[in-house]
């Protein structure tokens, strides 16, 4: 699995349209999915959330809180 922080993903625009997504958009079932994490991808009162999205169906496998 790959890993970008914020700054790496945002100039890249395949992942950059993750930038305007919640981080509770449509959860991924793929049997073989493709993962790719996303660092600082959403925000909450509590942190900052990491996601992990799919590249396969384009959605997200799961994400954390980071405080």
């Amino acid at each position: 699995m790959l890993s970008f922080l914020r700054e790496e993903w945002i100039k890249n625009p395949k992942y950059s349209k993750w930038s305007g997504r919640r981080c509770t958009y449509h959860k991924c079932e793929c049997d073989k999915p493709k993962l790719v994490e996303l660092w600082d991808q959403d925000s909450c009162i509590r942190g900052r959330i990491d996601t992990i999205i799919c590249t396969v169906c384009d959605k997200v496998k799961t994400f954390s809180i980071i405080r």
